[in-house]
Formats: structure tokens, sequence, C-alpha cells
């Protein structure tokens, strides 16, 4: 699993998450947009929040966090626990996935968007 990226749709694709095999996550803003300065992969399997939220700092204060490397720990957990739930994947993730954009597969959410309740 690997984020996009952060260098925008213009830059070329982001490894390792255009590796075959790898998932590629992008991530969405509080109102499910994708995020501007999210990059692309040569696939894109899921998006997940990556703005909107907070997180401590190397001090412990809580801060305003944004990025496409934000999404991608929340897509490792909802795969954790499909896997821990012995669930098969993809069609665990698929199942739990919000189809946004164009119906099925597309360029700005791959598969659909998971841990909606993670914000």
């Amino acid at each position: 699993m690997a984020a996009v990226g952060n260098d925008g749709p213009a830059a070329p694709p982001a490894y390792p998450a255009s590796y075959p095999g790898v998932l590629a996550v992008t991530a969405v803003d509080a109102r499910n947009r994708p995020l501007i300065e999210a990059g692309r992969a040569l696939h894109l399997d899921y998006a997940a929040p990556g703005a909107g939220m907070r997180a401590p700092d190397a001090r412990g204060r809580w801060v305003p966090v944004r990025g496409t490397s934000f999404a991608a720990p929340l897509v490792a957990a909802r795969v954790a626990a499909a896997r821990d739930a012995r669930a098969a994947l993809p069609q665990a993730l698929d199942r739990e996935a919000i189809d946004l954009g164009p119906r099925g597969p597309d360029a700005q959410y791959g598969r659909g968007l998971l841990c909606t309740i993670c914000r």
C-alpha cells in the first residue's frame, strides 16, 4: 500500500504506488472531493480522508494535517481489519467503499472511498 503523493495530477506517476500489486491510495477533503495536490498513479485503488483532520505533531500538539500520506494509513487499517475478520481482499474493501464520481472504478477515487468515519 502506498500514497499517490502530493505533487499534483500533472506529476509523473508516483512509486511505489504505481507498481503492480501495490494498493494505490489517494486522499479526499472534508467534502469528499479529491485533494487538488493529490498525484496520480498508473492505477488507483481507493480514496480515504486526507484533510479536515488533526494529528499530534512532534511536541504533542494537535495540528491540522493534509495529504495522501494521511489517507494511506486509514486504508491500511481497513485492510488489517478485513484480514483480522479473515475476509477476502479486495472484496471486503469493495463492499465498504463508497463509489464516488463516475460509476465504477475511476481515476479520481479508484474503487471508492474508505474509512469515512475515520475523520
